[in-house]
């Protein structure tokens, strides 16, 4: 199993803030949108193009955890070979096992592009002098581009609805887990839902052993937790009961940084990446492999409730 750092989080008291405070802004379209003008520039001669991409994806054999080795298989040796000799496209990939070494060098603006979820990139919008966009999203093994965070409690839990999470101790994820935290606390605020304390770990695995050993009564963790992820080690889905689900998002894109790469050429990698796809995809893929990236737009909540500072180091502690 791969090395975590584990934010050992402890029970916090709920915030509480300002009347009158309003919700940010929803972010901007995080999937490239190309106008005419653009599509017009990519059916000039292409000329070879060389990209430096950095790749954490949960079903890469390269960058998942070992307890899931049999599922997660996936290679992209054969796509990259068939963009290169198809279209004049090389991509560089570089593999991270664990993302907060992704983040470190997605803070440092080292690549032109990255494969991961997708929120692991756009979080640093605004911090960092990249302007990422999703050209493509990647279909996993069961050939789905979707996931959410999913409310848990234990099968025997006299929780049963989301609405009966008020008063009750939550698990959510850190700041840099979407589906695990903004997401899930957008759907509180909007529920007028306030736990009695929450915790932030850093890994589904976390989240399940709290809530299995008492530590609180729900978690939310990601869609994918039980079936790929080092939860398989330990937790079975009888075990547990569905509260509710986040909105979808996209669970792994390819993002591409405009601040580096021109939208033409962005264009023109996302036509890439559907040509060799579908009945074209080869097999190490695990699927049908790209598709025209879904919209979403993140939102962020007035204020992630609960802010009591880890005992453990933060993401971004951990990744310096």
């Amino acid at each position: 199993m791969k090395t975590c750092w584990s934010a050992l989080a402890v029970l916090g008291l709920c915030a509480t803030h300002a009347c009158g405070e309003t919700r940010l802004p929803v972010d901007e379209e995080s999937a490239l949108v190309a106008d005419s003008a653009v599509a017009d520039d990519v059916t000039a001669a292409p000329k070879p193009l060389r990209l430096k991409i950095a790749v954490n994806d949960i079903y890469c054999s390269k960058t998942a955890c070992s307890c899931i080795s049999k599922i997660a298989t996936r290679s992209f040796d054969t796509v990259v070979a068939n963009l290169q000799a198809r279209h004049q496209i090389t991509l560089e990939l570089t593999y991270f096992m664990e993302v907060f070494d992704l983040q470190k060098a997605l803070r440092a603006n080292q690549y032109d592009g990255v494969l991961c979820k997708p929120w692991t990139a756009l979080q640093y919008k605004g911090k960092t002098p990249a302007r990422f966009k999703r050209v493509a999203d990647l279909l996993d093994p069961d050939d789905k581009a979707l996931m959410s965070g999913v409310f848990l409690t234990l099968a025997g839990s006299s929780v049963r609805t989301l609405a009966d999470v008020q008063g009750k101790r939550l698990a959510l994820g850190q700041e840099d887990a979407y589906e695990k935290h903004q997401a899930p606390l957008i759907m509180l605020e909007a529920g007028h839902i306030q736990p009695s304390a929450q915790v932030f770990f850093s890994s589904c695995g976390e989240n399940l052993n709290a809530l299995m050993d008492g530590t609180v009564d729900v978690a939310v963790v990601s869609s994918y937790a039980l079936s790929a992820s080092c939860a398989v080690d330990f937790a079975k889905a009888e075990d547990f009961r569905t509260l509710a689900q986040t909105e979808k998002m996209p669970l792994t894109s390819l993002l591409v940084d405009l601040a580096k790469i021109p939208a033409a050429e962005a264009v023109r990698l996302q036509a890439a990446l559907l040509d060799v796809s579908g009945a074209q995809a080869p097999k190490d893929l695990l699927g049908k492999g790209f598709v025209l990236p879904a919209s979403w737009r993140p939102v962020l909540p007035v204020v992630a409730v609960g802010t009591a500072k880890p005992a453990g180091p933060t993401v971004e502690e951990a990744a310096k």
